[in-house]
This record gives structure tokens, C-alpha cells and sequence, in this order.
């Protein structure tokens, strides 16, 4: 039996000017029961010094420290292997609680009975607070997870593939089947998710926000960083794409194809913060990535974008094809 009821995974590199907020908020949702996990990836800052003085304010605080960065997906896989617990979550370094959500995401998994619940969350940018839904209508519905792809067009739960907007039941879900891809310096997270809702069971969302996202202040963040990780998201959709593939869900497969579309054209859109060789690098990996795709999921995604996306993701594909 676990000696936990929930486990908090938190990976945090260089951190130390985040870390106040995100440490309060875990001493505020401390109690029995939690178990918190935070792999310090190699930081050069503040942040081992943080964490050693929080270890007397956070009760069942683990801090595991890597010699060498890591990255995220790395530092996660390492505190998966310290999970004594039911439940598993995660918190991003700079990101915060609000009171009580622990609890009643806890609440809420145990009342759905469902292999993991996912919740909407609070986009913070300095004052500015900002709901952000999960793109699901069913709400405190348990239902199959097939049926969460969606439809072309449309917008769904496969949308948003945040991990910590989510409490997952490890008595239901095998947590050695779902590694972090460690080559992912950036969204590695997406593949992971995809994982589970194609081989988990069920799931519900509630409507729950007190999870509270730092928007674009840390610029430590890969995902800011405009540098090659921002291509990571390249890697990650193939994966995506092979994983839905392989389940035989013809309806995943098209959403893979067209959440890979919709990425590249997102970059291309903002290739400005990248340098010339990023650029051309952007453009070379997604042209390969599109002759790759199945081509029928592929011609059928292309109807639901607009004439001038249209034309670059189509000649992106011919260019890679040769």
C-alpha cells in the first residue's frame, strides 16, 4: 500500500526567482497525505539554498539534485522512480496552488472514479489573471477517453495537454510504461498525454481553476527561448503520430496529423525569434515531418485551414517529398 495518498512532481532549474511563490503555496497545501518530489536540475541560482530551507516548512519534502542538467523530461523520470503514493500531479517550479485545489482535485478523482481528471487553470501575466478552459463540454462527467479526440475543426481535451492540470491514479495507470521522452528538452509532456488517452480507460474534467500558470516572465524557460529545443515540438508530433497509428484510432490519427499541421504553422508564424539557420532548420524538419504523414489524415486536415496556411503546409509536404 502506498505511504501516500498524492505525489507532487516538480522539476526546477534555476529557478530561485520563482520559487518564493510556488514554495509558499506548497507549505499552505502541505498536510498528511501529499508527498512532494522536487528534482533540482543542476541549478546555478538560489534555488538548492530555497529548497533546503523549505524542507522545514514542506513536510515529506524529497529534493534530489542532478550534477548535470538534465532537462525536464529527465529530471521527471527521476522523481517517478520516489513516487510512494495513489495519486500523481505535477508543478512546474514557477507556477503556484491556490488553497485547497489539491484537495479538491483529490475530491474529484475519488467521486468520478476515473483513471485521471483533468481541470481548467489561471493564466497569470503580472496582474492580469486569466481563465483558461479545458476545450471539453462534458464537465463533471466521467467518460471513455476515445472519445476525447474530437473532430476536425474542432477544439478538444487533446488540445490541451497540460500535465499539471491533471491528478492521475497510479492504481489504474502504470506509471513504468509512461517515461518522459528525454531527447524532448521541450514538450515532452505532449507525447506522455497523448499516452494516456490512448490507453487509459476514462477520465472527466471539473471545473476547477486554482492552478496558477506563469505566463512568459521566466525567460529560462526552453519554451521562451526561441533556440533549437523550440523545434523540439517537431520530434514530439512525430511520436504523437506513430502513437496513433499504432492504436488503430483512426480518429486520433487525425487529430495527431492536424495538431502537427497546426504547430507548424503556429512556428512559422513567429520564426522571427529565431535565427536564419533556425528558420531554414524549422522549415526543412516540418517539410520532412509532412511527407512522413499519413497522407490521407494529412489531405483531410488541410481542408479546415485557411487558403495562405493551406498553401505553405501544402508545399512544405511536396518540398519534403522531393
Amino acid at each position: 500500500m502506498p505511504a501516500h495518498e498524492l505525489a507532487v512532481v516538480i522539476a526546477a532549474h534555476n529557478a530561485g526567482a520563482f520559487l518564493r511563490t510556488s514554495l509558499a503555496s506548497m507549505a499552505r497545501e502541505s498536510r498528511d497525505g501529499v508527498q512532494w518530489i522536487v528534482v533540482d536540475d543542476a541549478s546555478t541560482d538560489t534555488t538548492a539554498e530555497q529548497l533546503e530551507r523549505a524542507a522545514a516548512t514542506v513536510p515529506h519534502l524529497t529534493v534530489l539534485t542532478n550534477e548535470t542538467n538534465l532537462g525536464v523530461a529527465a529530471s521527471r523520470n527521476r522523481a517517478h522512480r520516489e513516487v510512494d503514493a495513489r495519486y500523481l500531479t505535477y508543478l512546474d517550479a514557477d507556477d503556484w496552488y491556490g488553497p485547497r485545489h489539491l484537495e479538491r482535485m483529490l475530491e474529484a478523482i475519488r467521486r468520478l472514479d476515473v483513471d485521471f481528471v483533468r481541470c481548467d487553470h489561471t493564466i497569470v501575466s503580472g496582474i492580469d489573471r486569466q481563465l483558461s478552459r479545458v476545450p471539453e463540454m462534458r464537465r463533471e462527467v466521467a467518460h471513455p477517453t476515445a472519445s476525447s479526440f474530437g473532430f476536425l475543426g474542432e477544439r478538444s481535451a487533446l488540445n490541451y495537454l497540460y500535465i499539471w492540470a491533471g491528478v492521475y491514479d497510479l492504481e489504474r495507470i502504470d506509471l513504468s510504461r509512461l517515461e518522459f521522452d528525454t531527447s524532448l528538452w521541450t514538450a515532452s509532456d505532449r507525447p506522455w498525454m497523448w499516452q494516456l488517452y490512448l490507453h487509459a480507460e476514462s477520465t472527466a474534467v471539473v471545473p476547477l481553476n486554482g492552478y496558477f500558470y506563469r505566463k512568459s516572465t521566466n525567460q529560462t524557460a526552453l519554451t521562451q527561448a526561441g533556440n533549437v529545443h523550440t523545434l523540439d515540438f517537431i520530434g514530439a508530433s512525430e511520436s504523437i503520430t506513430a502513437l496513433a497509428v499504432a492504436s488503430g484510432n483512426e480518429r486520433a490519427v487525425d487529430r495527431a496529423v492536424h495538431s502537427a499541421m497546426f504547430l507548424v504553422d503556429f512556428h512559422l508564424e513567429r520564426e522571427t525569434r529565431l535565427s536564419p539557420e533556425l528558420r531554414a532548420l524549422l522549415r526543412e524538419r516540418a517539410a520532412d515531418m509532412l511527407a512522413a504523414a499519413p497522407q490521407d489524415p494529412l489531405e483531410r486536415a488541410l481542408t479546415v485551414f485557411d487558403g495562405p496556411a493551406r498553401r505553405v503546409l501544402r508545399g512544405l509536404r511536396d518540398k519534403g517529398r522531393g
